[in-house]
């Protein structure tokens, strides 16, 4: 008779991975990696792991987007900021992410790492096909033939043939649709010019690309639809510079440089932009949902932290302020509300009634040279302090003799010191 064995069930867990997931990642080539995160796993820190494996040298100009699973399902960024999970768990379809350029830029020698420009390209052209970014025939066939030098190398009639050439996507709809000849007609005016572009290396052809993308309309903008206070459909832009407002009834804009707002607030469905000049009013716009509305608040703070960063890349300016130059504003086709009051020139306040008192910047002023010398007489005149690592050579390392004086760069000096005088005197606004 044989034997039988009663085992009691018994589930074995593995903690590790109970607290933790796997994340798919679409990259702007189409192809796609997985990313082990655990459930605390920030947006940034999914971002850090996919540069990283990619090489991207510059991540800061990338984020992660996401379908919602709200209304109509569209794109949205991810809060790099925030648990990744909780957020796909509260508003997203499914658990897919894009890798996709997040912050454009007007200049294109910022661009320095390889592999950023390269995928940078690869975002210009989809924003490009997909009718996000318009250009005409002329641009269309100018923008094909830098992508087929910088996909395909140089020319050779043996392999790049018409045939071949009409297997890959190089024009938006529209424009083949505008275009008499259609595709036909385009394919071999870009071929013609392709031809030229012998020797001419991919990282070149991806600048020359990128270099008239900038100019077009549409280049780096997240739109919005709202209604004004008068029920007026609106379009609502966010771009580095600022923010542009379109009517669609009437077909005016109006542009907004970050340096005119003083304060952009959310309340429920509303959004409102205050500016500098107490001479301009303050628009305020209402949108469909109050998610919505909050969204673009976060994604003007977003825009605006970039921005800043931007400005004080610039050697030239961080002494004399931000604000005294501004971007190239050269691809913007719109009415400017720019204030030319120099006491104006305040920090950005940012205010939501979800979140008040949040402030991601330093205050920023403008201040003239005049006022820079005045400060800088009122410096003390002393010796600074040597750091640790230089007081310990000192002091073992001389054999006996007496310590030489450390002296530091005196213009160091001045700049830390006159940060603080300048910190002082500004009279801070409330965000």
């Amino acid at each position: 008779m044989p034997f039988k064995f009663h085992l009691k069930k018994s589930r074995q867990y593995n903690v590790v991975s109970k607290n933790q997931y796997v994340m798919c990642v679409e990259l702007l080539d189409q192809t796609s990696i997985e990313c082990t995160l655990t459930i605390d796993s920030l947006g940034q820190e999914c971002l850090d792991n996919i540069a990283q494996r990619l090489g991207l040298g510059q991540p800061e100009f990338f984020g992660l987007k996401y379908i919602s699973s709200h209304s109509e399902p569209i794109a949205k960024w991810i809060d790099m900021e925030k648990p990744l999970k909780r957020q796909l768990e509260k508003d997203a379809k499914d658990f897919n992410l894009y890798l996709r350029i997040m912050y454009y830029i007007m200049d294109v020698q910022l661009i320095q790492d390889e592999m950023t420009r390269y995928h940078y390209y690869l975002q210009l052209k989809s924003d490009i096909l997909e009718g996000r970014v318009q250009c005409n025939s002329r641009q269309a066939t100018l923008l094909a033939s830098y992508s087929m030098q910088a996909e395909l190398g140089n020319y050779e009639p043996t392999r790049h043939t018409t045939e071949c050439l009409q297997q890959c996507s190089f024009f938006a709809k529209d424009v083949i649709e505008a275009e008499v000849g259609g595709k036909d007609a385009l394919l071999d005016s870009a071929i013609c010019q392709y031809r030229s572009l012998a020797g001419v290396t991919q990282a070149v052809a991806e600048e020359l690309y990128i270099s008239i993308a900038v100019q077009l309309e549409g280049y780096g903008y997240e739109s919005f639809d709202a209604k004004d206070n008068a029920n007026n459909k609106v379009i609502l832009r966010i771009s580095i510079n600022g923010i542009m407002i379109s009517y669609s009834s009437t077909q005016l804009t109006q542009f907004y440089r970050w340096k005119d707002i003083s304060n952009v607030i959310n309340h429920k469905k509303t959004f409102r932009i205050e500016c500098q000049s107490e001479h301009d009013e303050a628009k305020q716009f209402l949108f469909r949902e109050s998610r919505s509305a909050k969204y673009m608040w976060r994604l003007c703070i977003a825009q605006h932290r970039f921005y800043m960063q931007q400005q004080e890349s610039r050697p030239s300016e961080r002494l004399t302020g931000y604000f005294d130059s501004d971007t190239n504003d050269s691809t913007e086709q719109t009415t400017s509300v720019n204030v030319d009051n120099p006491s104006a020139e305040e920090e950005m306040r940012w205010t939501s009634y979800n979140d008040l008192s949040t402030s991601p910047y330093p205050p920023v002023v403008s201040v003239s040279s005049t006022e820079i010398n005045n400060l800088r007489a009122l410096l003390p005149s002393y010796r600074p302090a040597p750091d640790y690592e230089t007081a310990v050579q000192m002091k073992y390392n001389n054999g006996g003799n007496p310590p030489q004086p450390y002296y530091a760069n005196q213009s160091t000096i001045v700049s830390a010191e006159l940060s603080c005088l300048l910190g002082n005197s500004v009279n801070h606004n409330r965000y």
